[in-house]
């Protein structure tokens, strides 16, 4: 627990330096939550329907959008370390990562509107601007997830703590996840009718308003409890070597961009899938609401089976059960909507613990860097997660519309043999792949609940030396 004069300084902001190992209030949780929920509304919009809104309403080729979708991401590749350093670097009285939940709120709201505008400019003028504002949005991005992903590490010391915390965001995130993409088609055709700009236009604007409200909500509630004062002015070259000097960290990230790269393949080819392959579009609705309602109830239970489990454990065997999933919708006719719809639910319930156990996990792996380095760069480390989460979204992208220009999809036509599979493919098969590739990463995770409390007790011990 902490003294009343540390609670004093919590209300205004100004705690510089402390450990805090007790419970958060069920507010602040929520309003963490909320700080992650805004950003996935968006995010989860973009990745589930950009590439079919450029195919199918801008009538820009699959081809062009695999370029863009990598373009964006090597920008990521600088912009993400650069913003993990900024945030290293400010010093505010609300903190270092809170205040970019006031800052960034608007911009990041503009962009997500401007990348749903079609600006009737032709095919090449499209195609302009098309680029020009998702690399905006992308930097927007970076601008939102890194410091509300640093939080975790800030709030509380207490790794059963983070877990709740973990799993309440994801709660919280699976909710706006669910209700941004289902909602999206029916708000589409509410909003626009057979005009599918105008709909995806101002689903947009709804959405990006939403988000302001829920960025404010959570930059009033948080606080930021844990900080390090401030020993030595690093660069950046010392600041960034920290990343290649964290194994638990390398192994976390690369297990989680092949979860990334599987997770984003399957979010942004199901309305094909339903489109499509299946001739239900409708479906589409319910497939999601089955899809992510399935992540909820399967979050619910993450704090009790990994406190009795452990982290990797329970990851490991989370993954390995959704592999039937993506084995059995592989194999299942078409005609079969019952059995899957069944597939979608038991994978959204299977594969999700994933995402959650990884950002809870994060959380120690900046807490490795400073034991092993002696220096805490809480935003270079979870803006190195944050590039790998977008370079999974931008690889799934790519690849999603380089093979469906491969396989001959052709946009609001009848498609040929060879597309369906293509489509059936990125749905089953090869999500399927990256998840198993996900598993045998991160069985070579070192870092368990018992060597990180231990590695805690010398990092006090050498505090308190000092």
């Amino acid at each position: 627990m902490i003294n009343t004069a540390q609670s004093e300084k919590l209300k205004s902001g100004d705690l510089t330096e402390t450990t805090f190992s007790g419970r958060l209030s069920w507010l602040e949780r929520f309003g963490y939550g909320f700080g992650d929920m805004s950003y996935n509304i968006i995010f989860q919009f973009v990745n589930a329907y950009l590439l079919f809104y450029f195919t199918d309403v801008d009538g820009i080729k699959p081809a062009i959008i695999a370029t863009l979708f990598l373009l964006v991401r090597i920008l990521d590749a600088v912009c993400d370390p650069l913003m993990g350093f900024i945030l290293d670097k400010t010093n505010t009285r609300w903190g270092k990562a809170r205040p970019y939940l006031l800052w960034v709120a608007l911009p990041f709201a503009v962009f997500t509107v401007l990348c749903f505008t079609t600006p009737h400019f032709g095919l090449t003028g499209n195609m302009i601007y098309a680029y020009v504002t998702y690399i905006l949005l992308g930097m927007s991005f970076s601008m939102q997830t890194i410091p509300v992903n640093s939080l975790t590490a800030r709030m509380t010391d207490n790794v059963q703590e983070r877990t709740v915390l973990t799993t309440v965001r994801m709660i919280l995130v699976y909710i706006g996840i669910l209700l941004s993409i289902a909602c999206a088609t029916p708000l589409v055709t509410a909003f626009g009718g057979h005009n599918q700009s105008k709909g995806f236009l101002f689903t947009a604007l709804l959405y990006a308003i939403v988000s302001i409200i829920l960025n404010l909500f959570s930059f009033f509630t948080v606080r930021e409890r844990i900080a390090v004062k401030k020993r030595h002015n690093h660069g950046f070259k010392k600041t960034i070597s920290v990343l290649f000097k964290n194994k638990p960290l390398i192994i976390l990230a690369l297990s989680f961009l092949a979860f990334a790269i599987a997770f984003n393949i399957r979010l942004g080819t199901m309305v094909y899938y339903f489109t499509y392959n299946m001739h239900h579009k409708e479906l589409k609705f319910i497939g999601t609401v089955l899809f992510f309602g399935a992540a909820l109830i399967s979050n619910l239970f993450i704090p009790l089976l990994s406190e009795k489990w452990g982290r990797k454990k329970l990851m490991i065997i989370s993954a390995s059960l959704s592999l039937l999933t993506y084995a059995g919708l592989q194999f299942t006719p078409y005609t079969s909507v019952t059995l899957i719809l069944i597939w979608f639910f038991t994978s959204g319930f299977f594969t999700t613990p994933l995402n959650t156990l990884a950002w809870g996990m994060l959380a120690d792996c900046v807490d490795f860097a400073e034991w092993k380095t002696g220096v805490r760069a809480d935003g270079v480390v979870v803006s190195s997660m944050s590039f790998i989460n977008k370079l999974g979204v931008a690889i799934a992208g790519s690849f999603a519309a380089f093979y469906l220009g491969r396989s001959g999809y052709v946009a609001n036509a009848h498609q040929t043999l060879s597309s369906l599979n293509a489509i059936r493919n990125m749905n089953a098969l090869i999500p399927g792949i990256f998840i198993l590739l996900s598993i045998l990463i991160i069985c070579f995770y070192p870092l368990s609940e018992k060597r990180y409390q231990t590695m805690i007790s010398e990092m006090e011990q050498k505090k308190q030396d000092k």
